[in-house]
């Protein structure tokens, strides 16, 4: 059998075949999107008795990051030589990334074959809010959140309309986690934790989603026009899109002095993993409601 003989291995590899064959590049970049990925693992790895490492090709360009979207696919396309792999999705792979420097190449050696730039990746991992919405209408206008500091919350409830800097993240991406310490430790903000080990966030549904910006870029001007972003941080920045926790896919956002809509709210996540509400902004009354305290 040729590489270019490999029958597609279920539902999805048929329709990125056929819109690969009918020359749909959005179409097969929007499949991939959504795609489980197979990468190329030692045999000890995946036992557990060594740590999993990236499998990559260089050329003259650039170091490719390998994966296929088979296991079939990859055992015809490395001859054998791959007999077992770890299965990601694109969010996982632009999560621990490696090296914004690197591509992705998809299936090399098919003839369905794809080759990504970073920037590429982060983008189809980590679309923007308008794009999010675009794709999936249903979804809905989503919430964000944002933890605060004390500092944070008596300048949100004295300072006048209220705005919001800085990063913020999707609500619903750490919706599981109900312990203030992990938490704190997924957005990288220990700092915040209050002397009892509770966290207060906020949390809002945004007005003007293009204002939201996916913080693509890196830790220096040369990360930045790898991943062709607009944003240069001081590490442990990943600049994908994602909050730098690989154990954790979190989206993030950048904002620059947004005002804070009608029904925006601070809340506590408390050491229990209990949360109370404990004010309420009335964007007609130009001011915010305390709930009250806890007992």
């Amino acid at each position: 059998m040729r590489v270019d003989d490999h029958t597609p291995a279920g539902p999805f590899e048929e329709r990125l075949w056929e819109a690969y064959r009918e020359g749909r590049r959005a179409l097969c970049l929007s499949l991939l999107r959504g795609a489980d990925l197979a990468l190329p693992i030692t045999a000890a790895a995946a036992a557990g008795t060594e740590a999993p490492a990236w499998a990559t090709a260089a050329d003259a360009e650039r170091t490719w990051l390998l994966a296929y979207t088979s296991v079939e696919a990859m055992t015809l396309a490395t001859g054998g030589a791959a007999t077992h792999c770890r299965i990601v999705t694109m969010t996982e792979l632009a999560a621990g990334w490696p090296d914004l420097r690197w591509g992705l190449a998809v299936n090399p050696g098919l003839e369905v074959a794809f080759t990504l730039e970073s920037g590429a990746v982060a983008r189809l991992a980590v679309p923007t809010l308008v794009q999010d919405l675009r794709i999936d209408p249903e979804s809905g206008v989503p919430v964000m959140q944002k933890l605060l500091g004390p500092g944070d919350i008596h300048a949100l409830l004295t300072g006048g309309e209220p705005r919001v800097s800085g990063y913020c993240h999707h609500a619903l991406d750490v919706s599981h986690i109900a312990t203030p310490a992990v938490l704190a430790a997924a957005l990288g903000r220990p700092d915040l934790l209050t002397g009892d080990g509770s966290l207060n966030m906020l949390r809002w549904r945004p007005v003007g989603l293009d204002l939201y910006r996916t913080p693509y870029g890196g830790i220096d001007e040369e990360g930045r026009e790898a991943v062709a972003g607009w944003v240069v941080e001081e590490p442990p920045f990943v600049g994908m899109g994602l909050v730098p926790s690989v154990d954790s896919v979190i989206r993030e956002y950048k904002v620059y002095g947004v005002g804070l809509p009608h029904g925006a709210e601070i809340w506590e996540l408390t050491f229990e993993g209990t949360e109370h509400r404990h004010a309420v902004y009335h964007g007609d009354l130009r001011r915010w409601l305390l709930i009250g305290t806890r007992s």
